[in-house]
């Protein structure tokens, strides 16, 4: 199901396919874009945290 994600040129193309799905498959969809957009998240946050390494060894002290 990823594989046909990628494959979509735009955001209409791929809401066209979703609205197609069945709802066992439109939530697998829904799952599938959560974990891209949570990677893609980390991988910003990891950019503009590595500016910021003095905040970070501050908060370093209140994490349980």
């Amino acid at each position: 199901m990823l594989d046909i994600m990628w494959g979509f040129d735009s955001a209409e193309e791929y809401l066209n396919w979703y609205h197609l799905l069945d709802a066992e498959s439109q939530d697998m969809a829904d799952v599938l874009q959560r974990m891209i957009i949570l990677e893609t998240m980390d991988e910003m946050l990891e950019e503009v945290s590595d500016n910021y390494t003095d905040i970070k060894s501050y908060l370093k002290k209140f994490m349980l």
